[in-house]
């Protein structure tokens, strides 16, 4: 599940309409597809709610959320109104994620059941929620990030969110590889590419992070070698493992497999500026959350069955933000400001409003920060250093190279050599299910793309092909393409031409991308002809209906359209006799053929005579196999005992050990003789296959323990520790040569096993069974007879 939901997490946030927005508005996406049901991705939120989970005033939703998230044309936002017209909320629908259900094409976002919605609003609640304590229900505690509001709060609990996404069980996050730039640490690179912003601005979250110990700098001295690590992670897998040791969960238990845990929560009664305790924050627990036949899972149930993921390597193009914005976004490194608030910015405190007297919340947050009021700070959480309203913006900013979203779900991407032959289908590309599916279809793309060069060359190739695909996509109309595989097999690259020409391609030349003069002589004859026949038409019937005139037209152009029909069939009547003596030789072997298998399939067994069976019968196909396995297992016992160069012996041992083997596979038959004979048959065989199967385990076994296997297992050592990089840790060093060893052991024990046969297969070729002694008074009277 946990790869799910970071995939997940990760597609939504790759979103061409997410991408280059502010933090601010990426994490207002991530909470509203935690909070989204099951069955629709419209979300239901107080506008209190949202600055609680996002960390910022009310009225700073008001002025930068709602705008930012309708200005990427990924939400829909309106208000929520009540029966009387009072607007009591917001209502946001995920249009991502309801593309995603609509298309079901395998999308991580469609993949999202509701035990994983559930857990993901669990995840997201331990980590960023605002907390509430609705009257009759348990309270949900704050998150851990709760305490960190106010300017750049979006952006670290963005960072949070994502980097406990990608905490192992022991906490620590997978780091971001390649090289880093000049100056900075890996984990600054690691969490750039997590938020896809510059790596200065990812320092600045950094050091944020482990100030207020949310975040952990290990080897923080080693230059690129540093460790981020997530203690809150940690913990809340400890006490997974204590909890598990702990309770006994019922097996016939729909959640048996489950262990609902508490959530990951660090004490939020200590500042995280000054470590001073905070008298208005209480120790809650927390109550598993169930429902109908399910358990909701928790954080640690989601971390405990966390898995590597692997990052990509780091590109080095420059990230930019745009010069101006609609109150929505905030330039990432902005956050790294002086905070316009007081030293204390406490967590919002938990309301006594219940949820229970909202209809479709369940909690909201605080009314203002601290003691002052909610408006009081309405102001203070825009950017002090960009322009201000009604002002020019002096210049972009000055940024250094950032990294792109990390890629969780490996996605196929259009090969470089085709990039301007599918740029019309880049987009639909990424759909492909597969790698090996994109590779296949990518050989196709280039298999016609070769075609075309030999048709217009390589300079135009490319762009001929583009410009097919560009026009099959626009008479797609309103309906999506759905299966890209079957399209662009079907519809997309074959070439259609609507006349003679071999340039022609939907009535379009391929080299000049102009009207093709072929096709459009072709329709001016057939204009043409209609213009002529209406014109003898209205001369012959001048003084008829125009009715009358339109059926002789009609009449006339069908006439016509026979008469070059009936041309035609004579002009390749010739061709056609060409091809009816080959038609007639196909159809005749085709029946020669039919006949033959059919003779074949009437042909009675060559062994036992029993009729229609292909010359071969079951039974006998069974005994003759089994035969085959006997002898090779004979020879495996052969090779190994006897010198193949006494020939003697080589028979005497073949005898014994045949006679032996025969006897074993007779004891271990379990069917009795009044069984079917094919049954019988088939018994022996299986038997004969799994003696054969031991035998040559056991002489791999003994081959492996020779000298020669010995003296190679050794040398393969040698050779992998020389071969193994000198700064590995010294157990993974000599694990790898161990690995080696025992590969070398086996494949000498192989290639020995495969000489001892050798060897007995040629001493048997040359074996000459002696002829059968006859007696001296019998041989005599036999020549004196002649």
């Amino acid at each position: 599940m946990h790869t799910v939901l970071a995939s997940a997490v990760h597609s939504l946030l790759k979103d061409p309409r997410l991408a280059g927005r502010s933090d601010l508005v990426k994490l207002a996406a991530v909470v509203l597809l935690a909070k989204a049901p099951a069955g629709s991705a419209v979300v239901d939120m107080a506008s209190r709610d949202v600055g609680g989970w996002l960390g910022c005033s009310l009225s700073h939703v008001g002025h930068n959320v709602v705008p930012g998230l309708k200005a990427t044309d990924a939400v829909l936002c309106k208000p929520k109104r009540t029966h009387e017209g009072r607007t009591e909320g917001l209502r946001l629908e995920l249009l991502p994620l309801r593309e995603a259900r609509a298309a079901a094409d395998g999308r991580p976002l469609a993949m999202l059941n509701k035990r994983e919605l559930a857990t993901l609003l669990r995840f997201c609640e331990a980590v960023t929620c605002p907390g509430w304590s609705p009257s009759g229900r348990a309270a949900t505690p704050p998150g851990f990030m709760a305490q960190r509001r106010g300017r750049g709060a979006p952006t670290d609990r963005l960072a949070m969110v994502l980097l406990s996404l990608e905490a192992r069980t022991d906490g620590r996050v997978r780091m971001a590889p390649g090289p880093v730039p000049r100056g900075f640490r890996r984990a600054d690179a690691t969490v750039a590419r997590l938020l896809g912003c510059a790596v200065d601005a990812a320092a600045g979250v950094v050091d944020r992070l482990v100030a207020a110990g949310h975040l952990e700098l290990q080897d923080a001295k080693r230059p690129g070698r540093d460790r981020l690590r997530v203690p809150a992670v940690a913990a809340a897998h400890a006490r997974v493992r204590g909890s598990v040791a702990s309770v006994d969960v019922d097996e016939a238990s729909p959640v048996a497999d489950e262990v609902v845990a508490e959530d990951l929560v660090v004490d939020n009664g200590v500042c995280s500026r000054c470590a001073e305790p905070d008298a208005g924050m209480t120790d809650e627990t927390d109550a598993a959350l169930s429902g109908e036949g399910w358990a909701q899972e928790s954080l640690e149930n989601l971390l405990l069955a966390a898995d590597d993921c692997a990052f990509g390597d780091q590109p080095t193009d420059r990230f930019m933000n745009g010069q101006v914005s609609r109150g929505s976004e905030e330039l990432s490194d902005q956050s790294a400001c002086a905070d316009l608030h007081t030293v204390h910015a406490p967590v919002a405190d938990l309301s006594g409003f219940p949820a229970s007297d909202r209809k479709v919340f369940s909690g909201f947050a605080v009314e203002g920060e601290g003691r002052r009021r909610q408006r009081a700070y309405a102001r203070e959480d825009s950017s002090g250093t960009g322009p201000l309203r009604g002002d020019k913006p002096t210049g972009l900013p000055n940024q250094l190279s950032g990294t792109d979203n990390a890629a969780f779900v490996r996605v196929p991407e259009v090969p470089l050599d085709l990039a301007e032959a599918l740029a019309p289908v880049a987009h639909l590309w990424a759909r492909i299910p597969r790698i090996s599916t994109a590779k296949w279809l990518a050989k196709a793309v280039r298999s016609e793309l070769a075609r075309l060069i030999g048709i217009v060359g390589p300079e135009f190739a490319a762009r001929a092909l583009a410009a097919r695909l560009a026009r099959r996509i626009d008479r797609q109309g309103p309906h999506a393409v759905k299966q890209m595989i079957g399209w662009l097999l079907h519809r997309g690259l074959p070439q259609r031409s609507g006349c003679w020409s071999h340039l022609c391609d939907d009535g379009y030349r391929m080299d000049s991308g102009g009207p093709c003069e072929s096709c459009a002589c072709l329709i001016d004859d057939r204009r043409s002809t209609r213009r002529s026949i209406a014109a003898t038409v209205a001369v012959r019937l001048e003084t008829a209906s125009p009715g009358l005139r339109l059926a002789e037209v009609e009449r006339q152009l069908r006439d016509a359209f026979h008469a070059k029909a009936a041309i035609r069939a004579i002009r390749h009547e010739p061709a056609a006799r060409d091809h009816v003596p080959q038609r007639a030789a196909v159809e005749r072997r085709r029946q020669e053929l039919a006949a033959a298998e059919a003779a074949r399939a009437a042909m009675a067994c060559r062994d036992c005579g029993l009729p229609d069976t292909a010359g071969e019968c079951p039974v006998c196909t069974f005994r003759k196999r089994t035969e085959e396995l006997i002898d090779q297992a004979v020879d495996l016992v052969v090779a190994l005992r006897v010198d193949p160069l006494d020939l003697r012996a080589v028979a005497e041992m073949t005898s014994q050990v045949e006679q032996d083997t025969r006897s074993v596979i007779q004891h271990a038959q379990t069917s009795d003789s009044s069984a079917d004979p094919g049954v019988q048959a088939h018994e022996l065989q299986q038997l004969a296959e799994n003696l054969l199967r031991q035998r040559r385990h056991r002489a791999l076994q003994c081959l492996a323990e020779s000298e020669s296997a010995g003296d190679a297992a050794e040398r393969a050592y040698q050779v992998a520790l020389r071969r193994t990089h000198r700064n590995a840790a010294p157990e993974k060093r000599r694990k790898a040569a161990e690995k080696a060893a025992v590969s070398a052991r086996h494949r000498v024990a192989g290639d020995l096993l495969t000489e001892f046969l050798t060897d007995l297969a040629r001493a048997r070729a040359n074996l000459v069974v002696p002829s059968e002694r006859v007696p001296w008074n019998e041989r005599l009277a036999k020549l004196a007879s002649h």
